[in-house]
């Protein structure tokens, strides 16, 4: 009897040397867990105390490789751990845990202001008009944000780089256009809470927080609007115009009735699947330019401009 229980000693220590699961001792030694803590109690080990160790050891390398950046897929094969696992250590250490977008700006050495969106001040509205109108977001694949404007406009993308607060690079895109694209989670996100869509340019319409303010559409004015010197036989007036869905050309009527005192308008159907547009002439229109830009921080320079000589001032360079 005292021969069997000295090789089972032997055994359960061999065992656990060998860095057999508890678990699996348990099966091969036919013997309860408590019976097993004990065996190896009695050979000078305090399985417990040593597990809590050994998982101290593992968060410290887990904790560490995340902050240098490693990804969890890196993590993952390195020190042969689940990713349920790799979670449930970051958790536990209060470690904030990054999403794909974050992971991808790290991979690359670029770094962006997630941030850039949660407070609705005028810079970030202003923004939002520009996207609402002029660039795109993706929900499905990976979230991203993206702003194309003319080659004409890069100094532009360069004040929108600035707001985010990128390192990405302003990238030419197809034709005379160039494109600042980010990846961030949180900032698409907050865009689909303000009711933006993937497929935005036929179903979009502007959010309570967004269609009371003037920063919001002179973004949109700048995106997909313009402000121009309309020539006629009798001469030339100031023209301002907004395309989009009728749901926010009829905002942007609105808006126009409601703050600036414009007469009530109705928009004009444009080419394409729920496109319309609207445009206002003369002193309505200088009424409205006056709104949106005067003492405005941000603008795109050249519609500025434009506005500034319907006051007959010369344009700063």
């Amino acid at each position: 009897m005292y021969k069997k229980t000295d090789q089972k000693v032997k055994e359960i220590q061999r065992l656990y040397d060998e860095g057999v699961k508890l678990t699996e001792i348990c099966k091969l030694t036919s013997s309860s867990q408590p019976t097993i803590k004990k065996v190896l109690l009695s050979c000078g080990i305090d399985y417990d105390a040593e597990r809590l160790k050994a998982r101290e050891k593992q968060l410290q390398q887990v904790i560490d490789l995340y902050n240098q950046g490693k990804s969890q897929n890196y993590i993952e094969k390195h020190l042969n751990l689940t990713r349920k696992t790799i979670r449930e250590l970051l958790k536990s250490a209060g470690v904030d845990y990054r999403d794909k977008s974050q992971q991808q700006h790290v991979n690359r050495n670029t770094i962006i202001n997630h941030n850039a969106f949660d407070q609705l001040t005028p810079e970030a509205l202003y923004w939002i008009g520009m996207i609402f109108t002029d660039g795109h977001i993706e929900q499905k694949s990976e979230a991203s944000i993206d702003l194309t404007l003319h080659n004409d406009d890069i100094d532009h993308l360069q004040k929108f780089k600035e707001f985010l607060g990128t390192t990405r690079e302003i990238k030419k895109d197809k034709g005379d256009c160039s494109r600042l694209r980010v990846n961030s989670k949180q900032l698409r996100d907050r865009l689909v809470d303000l009711g933006f869509t993937h497929n935005k340019s036929t179903s979009i319409a502007p959010h309570e927080l967004l269609k009371h303010s003037r920063d919001f559409w002179r973004g949109c004015i700048d995106g997909d609007g313009g402000i121009y010197r309309h020539k006629s036989k009798t001469g030339t007036s100031p023209q301002i115009f907004l395309c989009g869905t009728l749901e926010t050309i009829f905002e942007f009527g609105i808006f126009c009735t409601s703050y600036i005192g414009i007469k009530e308008k109705f928009p004009s159907k444009a080419p394409g699947n729920n496109h319309y547009s609207i445009s206002y002439y003369g002193q309505d229109a200088l009424k409205i330019a006056d709104h949106l830009y005067k003492d405005a921080s941000v603008y795109l320079k050249r519609k500025y401009d434009t506005y500034m000589s319907f006051l007959n001032v010369e344009p700063v360079e």
